[in-house]
């Protein structure tokens, strides 16, 4: 006998999803666009028509007035009477120079996107199709991915500053910290804070001019070393650790957690930082179940993993986990402290 597909029923409502989901895709090619060629940022001071901006730009006014309504069109640029200005969620955030400047994850954001296309090819192969190779990268590239990540950090140490109280703390180390943004807030911020980046000694290296003109990075400590083989010098009231438990393996991860812990004073606390932290169900939330797929085109064994596999690898790092917090985002914060012995 031979199958056949059941007929579609004659009431089944159109497609919603499918043109729903394609649609988003040009929308965000557009933002992507605009901040690659720093579009509001030259819109900064005054509106401008197509014309004007296009020479300041140096590229051809009918090709970039196309970008110009589609921009429009998604709210991040206004139009009136023939000239172009930000919106005020550009202004805020997409103007160069300006505290809460997001733009400079293009390049970020590129990576990640391209990497999104080939997961079919890297369920195919059953290796990351769009692998992240840290050590076959080259300094510029290294160096751009840093960029492109520093805003990021700046604006999870302003997210820290609103959560957590580090009054009482005198030494927090950021292990994998990347250009040490996150730590150079929390100094700025808290004047008798000493701070250490820790971090892989080329990854130490680029981050170094990038640290140095953060404000607060003038009292970051930067020490060289591997989480994975041995903890950092001295001992510390804190231990951050942002965007690094997902890249690893779980055998890795359960040595880094390992090691963070070991460098705490006795009830000191340890913050673990991730976009992909998922609950129990692996279903929520939202943005972390596709997170997990990202992390599988760039990362050999890299995952989004759960608030009971974080919890046990707290508990043998000798850590009991506090809470765990949902930013609105989809990333995730867990807060847990180092038992005091006996």
């Amino acid at each position: 006998m031979t199958e056949t597909q059941a007929p579609i029923p004659p009431t089944a409502p159109g497609p919603e999803i499918i043109p729903r989901l394609g649609a988003g895709v040009p929308e965000a090619c557009a933002m992507l666009a605009g901040m690659q060629l720093e579009i509001f940022t030259h819109l900064a001071d005054a509106p401008r028509d197509a014309a004007t901006l296009a020479t300041a730009l140096n590229v051809e006014e009918n090709r970039l007035q196309r970008l110009l309504y589609a921009l429009v069109a998604i709210g991040l640029l206004e139009q009136q009477d023939g000239t172009f200005a930000n919106s005020s969620e550009a202004a805020a955030y997409l103007v160069k120079g300006r505290p809460m400047y997001l733009g400079g994850m293009h390049e970020l954001l590129s990576q990640l996107w391209h990497a999104d296309l080939n997961t079919a090819q890297s369920i195919r192969l059953g290796k990351p199709a769009a692998l992240h190779d840290f050590g076959a990268a080259s300094d510029g590239e290294m160096a751009a991915m840093l960029r492109g990540m520093h805003a990021n950090t700046l604006n999870a140490g302003r997210d820290f500053l609103k959560r957590f109280d580090f009054s009482c703390c005198r030494s927090v180390v950021d292990v994998g910290g990347g250009t040490g943004g996150l730590i150079a807030t929390l100094c700025q911020a808290y004047p008798h804070l000493q701070g250490t980046l820790f971090e892989l000694p080329r990854t130490a290296r680029l981050a170094q001019s990038i640290l140095r003109d953060t404000p607060g990075g003038d009292r970051v400590a930067i020490e060289e070393g591997d989480i994975l083989g041995a903890p950092p010098s001295g001992t510390h009231d804190a231990v951050l650790m942002r965007a690094l438990i997902q890249v690893l393996s779980p055998a890795d991860a359960a040595r880094a957690i390992t090691n963070a812990a070991a460098c705490l004073l006795s009830s000191g606390t340890i913050y673990i930082v991730g976009a992909g932290i998922l609950d129990d169900s692996r279903l929520s939330p939202r943005q972390a179940v596709f997170w997990n797929v990202t992390f599988m085109n760039l990362y050999q064994a890299g995952a989004a993993y759960t608030e009971a596999e974080h919890g046990a690898w707290l508990s043998a790092a000798g850590c009991e986990l506090v809470e765990r917090i949902t930013l609105p985002t989809g990333s995730g914060i867990i807060v847990a402290r180092k038992a005091i012995p006996g």
